[in-house]
């Protein structure tokens, strides 16, 4: 839920990464992109979308909307990924749940307010629905282990690769934190 653009978007690569077979437990079945498949169509990353709809239209089912998502079969399990603007987020939360959803997955910083998060919460916990919630793995304790592991063991290295796609550059960064604001917080 939130696609977000090729290269770009974590809705995309945890899209990518189950389409390529890297999450073997995992299937997907449904990507829910209302930017991309509506007003965003013609802007900026659009014909990226574009692309990548058409390479996987056979696999997956492409929707503007949660309500546009066939309903859950019984007896079978569906989880959202939920990788939306961050003030969108307690909304598609609301909406994942009402689709069926019993669990999902909430990629980081998951509201705009502490207050939104706690409502989630116990939306989700009302429903019986389990929530998972996304970390950035930069700031993760094992991270700081390996870097100082590294630093006091000669001929070590630790090397971080990132797929950020921004040039290091005012203008590209500028782009992503404006598209971003809120999950700059």
């Amino acid at each position: 839920v939130g696609c977000g653009c090729p290269l770009r978007g974590m809705g995309w690569y945890h899209a990518v990464q189950m389409l390529g077979g890297e999450c073997p437990s995992a299937k997907l079945c449904h990507i829910v992109e209302p930017w991309f498949l509506g007003p965003g169509a013609s802007g900026p990353g659009g014909p990226e979308f574009a692309t990548f709809k058409e390479k996987y239209a056979g696999e997956v089912g492409f929707h503007t909307s949660l309500a546009d998502v066939p309903k859950v079969a019984d007896g079978v399990k569906r989880l959202a990924l939920i990788s939306g603007r961050t003030v969108d987020n307690p909304r598609l939360l609301t909406e994942s749940i009402a689709a069926g959803c019993s669990v999902i997955y909430l990629e980081k910083p998951g509201a705009p307010t502490v207050a939104e998060l706690k409502a989630m919460k116990e939306e989700a916990a009302d429903a019986g629905v389990e929530i998972c919630m996304g970390y950035n793995k930069n700031v993760c304790k094992y991270v700081r282990k390996a870097r100082e592991f590294a630093a006091q063991t000669d001929g070590s290295h630790v090397t971080f690769v990132s797929n950020n796609t921004y040039e290091p550059t005012a203008a590209s960064l500028g782009e992503c934190f404006e598209r971003n604001a809120e999950g700059m917080l």
